[in-house]
């Protein structure tokens, strides 16, 4: 259940993690001072780690995407600003991000508590597909994708992002899952029939690949927007369990994460114990 409050003096095992799931619209300069001040709420609960959703400043159309990129920017200044002043780490959603060619990076910063970047992850799968029940999607049209899959150190352990699309290709979780991540953020956008068919299945069971914190967080569902998300921030235990649903409405929440189950988990649970490598092996080909 989501906490109301956390002490700042709590061991390095228990993280309070701030959830910040905003309604977008088409003012972008709007959804970037909503976001702020959703950070800054969460960290005055106590969150140590507050997340925000793929390309929180925007909604996810094309036409919005390409206008809004001139903002973003002035969006990380922003949230740099935002971490250094409270002390906190932020998982920055992401955002349109200028890149070699015309079309753009989709980008999640992380920022530490001193307000450096840390962390940059560029979505890597394009979500081109028709899903049954829409809408089209064809985000290579706007979007280039990224060729490096990393990770960052945090007081609670070792600690990665990927965006939306990407959460579906199991392979980064085993490749993940080797350099010992303990928590995976997910900024991401599903549309009502991906998320409503496929959300809580996916963070459920990357959590219980990698045996650790996975922390899926989305736009609020805004029924005015051509590209309706799907809402339902969400956060999985290592077993798999949720331990916070947002449902579908703008909100800010506080979970608790306890790093010592993670390791409770793995050796009641050996998986990793139990790869057999001699037989098989995923390989990462990219750039770290």
């Amino acid at each position: 259940m989501p906490e109301k409050a956390a002490k700042r003096g709590e061991m390095n095992d228990k993280v309070p993690i701030g959830i910040c799931q905003i309604r977008q619209g088409y003012d972008f300069l709007d959804n970037v001072e909503r976001a702020v001040a959703m950070v800054e709420h969460a960290a005055s609960l106590g969150a140590r780690i507050v997340a925000l959703p793929e390309m929180f400043l925007t909604p996810y159309e094309p036409a919005a995407i390409l206008k809004a990129a001139r903002h973003s920017a002035s969006a990380l200044d922003r949230l740099v600003r935002a971490a250094s002043g409270a002390g906190i780490w932020i998982v920055a959603g992401s955002m349109p991000w200028p890149s070699p060619e015309e079309r753009l990076f989709n980008r999640s910063f992380v920022i530490g508590p001193d307000g450096q970047v840390v962390h940059r992850h560029d979505k890597i799968h394009l979500f081109d597909c028709t899903p049954p029940g829409g809408p089209a999607v064809r985000e290579s049209q706007t979007i280039v994708p990224g060729s490096t899959l990393g990770d960052f150190a945090t007081p609670w352990g070792t600690a990665s992002v990927v965006v939306c699309y990407d959460i579906r290709f199991s392979p980064l979780a085993q490749l993940l899952s080797a350099r010992d991540v303990r928590f995976l953020f997910v900024p991401a956008a599903f549309s009502l029939a991906t998320g409503r068919a496929h959300w809580e299945m996916l963070v459920r069971i990357r959590a219980m690949e990698l045996q650790a914190f996975v922390i899926g967080v989305q736009p609020a569902r805004n029924d005015n927007l051509a590209y309706v998300p799907w809402g339902h921030s969400l956060v999985a235990s290592p077993w798999g369990e949720v331990l916070y649903d947002a449902g579908p409405d703008e909100t800010v929440a506080l979970v608790q994460a306890d790093s010592a189950q993670i390791d409770r988990i793995r050796v009641q649970f050996p998986l990793r114990a139990h790869h057999r490598n001699d037989l098989y092996a995923t390989l990462w080909k990219g750039e770290t």
